[in-house]
């Protein structure tokens, strides 16, 4: 009966040990979030610690492997525009143009007629269409001179709050992170039952 018991407490505490062991490795992951100094000992989460770190690896990998500002640019070359100019310049002759020139010249409405209004259209749709691929030029040149994919990652990333990735991470992980304490307290366990067996033997 001792022998059992001392059995049943050895692994128990083997299996304890192992599960405290994972879960307070686990919980260093992000904690604490700012470095404390215990008797000469820096203590910081691991996430926290290397934060810019794992900002650049990030921005780094997302902008060679995922998606890149020549992504970006690529698609918005092989956008069509043909309807959206269309609605524009409609717009511009109803909304815009036409009660401009009504509201100064009344007597203009002799003159503007649907007939009318669908040259202005048209001109105005090919003087887009002309200029189109200067204008997009310009605004590739203006994004591949100004914005930097890596950098605004890395800004973003580093503005996230630690409280609300730590919370995303246990969210997304939960089950996996308690399979990991759960193997803790079983090779715990395991190295209690072969403490025991060395104990008995010698």
């Amino acid at each position: 009966m001792k022998i059992v018991l001392e059995f049943f407490l050895i692994v128990s505490i083997g299996s304890l040990i192992g599960w405290i062991t994972n879960y307070i490795a686990i919980k260093l992951l992000f904690k604490p979030y700012k470095e404390i100094n215990l008797i000469g000992f820096k203590l910081q989460g691991l996430i926290p610690k290397r934060r810019v770190e794992i900002a650049k690896n990030v921005a780094e990998t997302i902008d060679n492997e995922l998606i890149s500002l020549n992504d970006i640019i690529n698609v918005i070359n092989s956008i069509e525009f043909d309807k959206e100019i269309d609605i524009i310049a409609e717009n511009i002759v109803k909304n815009n143009l036409k009660k401009e020139i009504l509201s100064k010249f009344p007597m203009a409405t002799m003159f503007i007629n649907n007939n009318m209004e669908n040259k202005i259209k048209e001109f105005i749709v090919n003087a887009i269409e002309a200029n189109k691929d200067k204008f997009f030029k310009i605004v590739v040149d203006k994004l591949e001179s100004e914005i930097n994919i890596q950098d605004l990652i890395i800004e973003r990333v580093e503005k996230f709050s630690l409280q609300k990735q730590e919370e995303i991470v246990y969210q997304i992980a939960k089950k996996e992170l308690k399979h990991i304490e759960l193997i803790g307290a079983i090779l715990g366990a395991l190295i209690g039952m072969v403490q025991f067996l060395i104990t008995r033997i010698l």
